[in-house]
Order: structure tokens, then C-alpha cells, then sequence
């Protein structure tokens, strides 16, 4: 069975913490930014970061993006 706890650390020393219990075996550490933003805020973060892997893909040549000017004749 597996349970899940959420701790906030609100102090300078929180990475000396979060370091010492990725040393335990059973401790995942799972880092959330988009933590404390509202709804609305949660998608348009995770839109953007949906946006930027698109363009790190494209610029890796992995896909391939649609012009600006097919897109306009499209409207």
C-alpha cells in the first residue's frame, strides 16, 4: 500500500532536507511548481510547458509545426 504526505517547507534549509530523505530507499520525492496556483493557473502552465516541448521537439527535427500562414488561411 502506498501513501502519499505533503510537507511545505518554508525555510533555507529545506534542500538539505529534501536531499537527506531521497537517501531513503521507500521515499519518492515528487516536486509539483504548479503546487499552490489556482485552477486557471494550473492549465495555463501546463499549456506552456506543452508548448514548449513542441518547439524543443521541432527543433530537434521530431515533428514537424504548421506555418503561420497556413494557419491564417485557415480562419
Amino acid at each position: 500500500m502506498e501513501e502519499q504526505v505533503l510537507i511545505t517547507i518554508k525555510d533555507a534549509k529545506a534542500h538539505k532536507i529534501l536531499k537527506s530523505l531521497e537517501d531513503v530507499k521507500f521515499i519518492k520525492i515528487v516536486t509539483d511548481p504548479t503546487l499552490g496556483f489556482s485552477p486557471k493557473k494550473k492549465k495555463q502552465a501546463k499549456d506552456f510547458l506543452a508548448a514548449l516541448q513542441q518547439a524543443k521537439d521541432a527543433a530537434k527535427g521530431k515533428i514537424k509545426l504548421r506555418r503561420a500562414e497556413s494557419l491564417l488561411n485557415e480562419l
